[in-house]
């Protein structure tokens, strides 16, 4: 078997397993579903009444939409100093975007996108290690 065709089963089956991990398994529903009540949490800071936070599903991403009656001070808080909700849903650590929901949508990367893409980088460095450490030794010739 060629080493090309090594790799390449390699990359599928990593693929496949991350594939398993996000979705039949749950994990990508259950991340989202976290980071989802950390968010809820974290606009509650904001001690403003009817605001809601909800995270995007279809597909699952890691950006939140904020709902609610607010003006913008609420929303975007007053410069460096003051923190609008929208501030507080950002520090949620995991979220990669929040936007109210009279925004435009801005898509961001699909979770599963970004679970395939990580794993796939860990696996190159897997291998590229693997190949500095455990490499085949270099032939030496003694017909000089």
């Amino acid at each position: 078997m060629s080493s090309a065709m090594k790799f390449l089963i390699g990359l599928a089956a990593v693929l496949i397993m991350g594939f398993v991990w996000h979705g039949p398994l749950g994990n990508g529903a259950r991340m989202i579903d976290a980071l989802e009540a950390q968010a809820r949490a974290a606009a509650a800071k904001g001690e403003l009444p009817g605001i809601e936070v909800g995270m995007s599903r279809d597909p699952l991403a890691r950006s939140a939409t904020v709902s609610g009656e607010a003006n913008d001070l609420q929303r975007e808080g007053l410069g460096q100093t003051g923190m609008g909700v929208k501030d507080y849903v950002r520090g949620v650590k995991g979220i990669s975007g929040v936007r109210w929901s009279d925004e435009p949508e801005a898509r961001g990367l699909p979770l599963l996108a970004e679970i395939l893409i990580l794993i796939s980088i860990a696996f190159l460095i897997g291998l590229g290690l693997g190949g500095l450490l455990f490499g085949r030794p270099k032939r030496e010739s003694y017909l000089a």
